[in-house]
């Protein structure tokens, strides 16, 4: 399994996505590419996550960990075919990068 990405809180894999800090600054998740259905770019604003440091107000959009995130103003956003968190909200440090990787595996 090679390793694509690799920062502070992700690490993107060629079948999976891992959240080195999913809730607070521990809980470790995997995310199978597999269930990964879109990806998006999204602006963040006030309204629309910048400072959600984790976490939900909808059971639909999660926010991993990251204490950075009201210093940035982009995400990326995966839909996927969960339940609950359909919309998970990616702030990697190297954003472009990630993208990129991430629409790459995707396409």
């Amino acid at each position: 399994m090679k390793k694509l990405y690799d920062d502070r809180y992700l690490q993107i894999f060629e079948n999976k996505l891992k959240f080195k800090a999913w809730c607070l600054p521990w809980g470790k998740k995997e995310v199978k590419i597999e269930h990964i259905k879109k990806i998006s770019e999204k602006k963040m604003g006030v309204f629309s996550g910048k400072h959600r440091i984790s976490g939900t107000s909808n059971f639909r959009d999660w926010f991993h960990f990251d204490s950075q995130r009201p210093k940035k103003d982009k995400a990326i956003v995966l839909e996927t075919d969960f339940k609950i968190y359909k919309r998970l909200w990616l702030t990697p440090e190297r954003h472009a990068e990630a993208l990129k990787i991430l629409k790459n595996i995707l396409s």
